[in-house]
């Protein structure tokens, strides 16, 4: 994606945005993030002893029926198929469409016997984990408070504890958002009301292109008093490749470029903090 703005002129981004690059670029980031996101060690599932036995005697005497009859009861499958769920758990679908069982046991025959073991063994990816780290660390670190405590607070600040219905009722009755979720950020700061929208980018690509956006969205709907925030983490902060090229996809330069507040999580009590500086 071309850019826009020289990014080795910093100053000319928004100053969150800045703020999060160089805290990016000149310490231990991923270190001081996994705080926020803490990973687990990654741990292959292995199987019952007897179970990866017989898979490993199906697929070598290619006995398709049998293979995945040994694999349909299983969470994981060796390789990604678009219709497996469906073959696995619709009644009758394994028994009546023989083409696409031996398509599917083709591509099994296409492995070894063992890799087909290790992949159903291999463990999961972490980043389907990292869902509820975020709100995990925000009650840790801020002051929690009802909703009747929420709107009569005037100092300090204080997060919203509810539900995700209550929470998202307040947001679009009492602030008048209009949004679909529960933000991932209610915060007070004296009587500034803060919503923020928080995502993990690990790469570019796929599904991560789309959040980059929804934060952009997030953040560009502005209503009313009501502050909205980006909180983005990972790739977008990264500004040159390994090889010392400049980072020029998407995910890196929407956000570098934004004219809104969309910071590092690790910037967030600071960002908070800016705000109940200036109103004391």
């Amino acid at each position: 994606m071309e850019r826009k703005i020289d990014i080795s002129k910093l100053e000319l981004l928004n100053p969150w945005i800045a703020k999060s690059i160089n805290l990016f670029n000149s310490s231990s980031y991923l270190d001081s993030i996994m705080e926020i996101y803490p990973l687990e060690v990654a741990k292959p599932n292995r199987l019952n002893p007897e179970l990866r036995r017989n898979i490993i005697l199906e697929h070598n005497a290619r006995n398709s029926d049998k293979l995945l009859t040994l694999l349909q009861d299983l969470k994981k499958f060796p390789y990604d198929d678009p219709i497996w769920y469906l073959l696995k758990n619709v009644e009758g679908c394994l028994d009546k469409n023989p083409f696409q069982v031996e398509r599917i046991a083709q591509t099994l025959y296409s492995m070894t016997a063992e890799e087909t073991v290790v992949r159903l063994e291999s463990a999961p990816k972490l980043n389907t984990q990292l869902g509820p780290k975020f709100k995990n660390w925000l009650d840790s670190k801020f002051d929690l408070k009802s909703v009747e405590e929420f709107k009569a607070s005037k100092r300090g600040i204080i997060l919203l504890e509810a539900s995700e219905e209550v929470a998202k009722k307040f947001v679009d009755i009492e602030l008048g958002q209009n949004l679909s979720k529960r933000p991932d950020l209610l915060a007070k700061v004296n009587e500034i009301y803060i919503i923020g929208e928080a995502k993990w980018i690990g790469q570019p690509g796929g599904n991560q292109g789309k959040a980059v956006v929804e934060v952009i969205d997030f953040c560009k709907q502005q209503r009313g008093d009501v502050r909205r925030v980006g909180i983005v983490d990972g790739f977008p902060w990264a500004v040159r490749s390994k090889n010392g090229a400049i980072i020029n996809n998407k995910e890196a330069v929407l956000i570098q470029e934004s004219e809104y507040d969309i910071l590092s999580a690790l910037l967030l009590e600071e960002y908070l903090e800016s705000f109940n500086s200036v109103h004391r």
